[in-house]
């Protein structure tokens, strides 16, 4: 079956988790923002097909920009290392339909990184920086991110491509704290990109601009074509 993930629905998964494995929950003590929050059935949700684009440079050009974004050091001495772990997947499209493709990349979990091409050079957009991290594509093209947190945070973030470069860009942070063995939601930060920083606003806007449709996880889109073949 084909996992989607939302800007909201990820906090609720990990909520109801951790929540499960702390000895049971308490429904009396749900957050008002779990309360906002319902899961979708299959029925409502609508999973992404992109078009296939002509791929915008060489697989020479885009495997040496991948080896670029070079080591992650992560917590617990772990490390995520993209010089050592070569694409293996690829996905030309255009996703926001300006006439220059992005092109989406893998390699095994949790390795992926989209980059876009503008006036002939290759720009990174995103990449996976955390073990724990799932990267999406809503219908309308807006790239989803959505993980774990320090301290017992997950986070939600979407961007926005318009021409290529970043038009709009925003992330949800929410902190959880156990109380009476139950994993509660303590508190919640909506951040808006504002020239090249990203400034708190309250809910009202940031829920105007960010995404209102779900994304499909890149590893369940359809459509990938082998990087290692010529």
């Amino acid at each position: 079956m084909k996992k989607i993930l939302s800007t909201t629905l990820l906090c609720s998964v990990l909520m109801l988790w951790a929540g499960c494995g702390s000895g049971g929950k308490d429904d009396s003590n749900k957050s008002e923002q779990t309360e906002e929050q319902a899961f979708a059935t299959d029925g409502d949700l609508e999973y992404t097909e992109l078009q296939k684009a002509p791929m915008p440079c060489s697989k020479d050009d885009l495997s040496a920009a991948w080896k670029r974004i070079g080591v992650i050091e992560l917590q617990r001495k772990k490390t995520l290392d993209y010089s050592q772990h070569s694409p293996t997947l690829f996905f030309p499209t255009d996703l926001d339909e300006d006439g220059n493709p992005e092109v989406l990349l893998r390699s095994e979990p949790p390795y992926a990184a989209i980059f876009s091409f503008v006036e002939d050079s290759l720009r990174l957009v995103t990449f996976v920086d955390q073990a724990e991290m799932g990267l999406a594509i809503t219908p309308d093209g807006i790239i989803l991110r959505n993980g774990i947190g320090n301290a017992g945070s997950t986070f939600s973030e979407f961007i926005r491509l318009e021409n290529s470069q970043t038009a709009s860009s925003g992330v949800m942070r929410e902190t959880f704290v156990i109380k009476n063995g139950t994993m509660l939601s303590g508190d919640t930060q909506y951040m808006l990109l504002s020239d090249s920083a990203m400034v708190k606003v309250n809910k009202e806007a940031y829920m105007a601009v960010a995404p209102q449709q779900e994304g499909t996880y890149l590893e369940d889109i359809d459509g990938w074509e082998d990087f290692r073949k010529p």
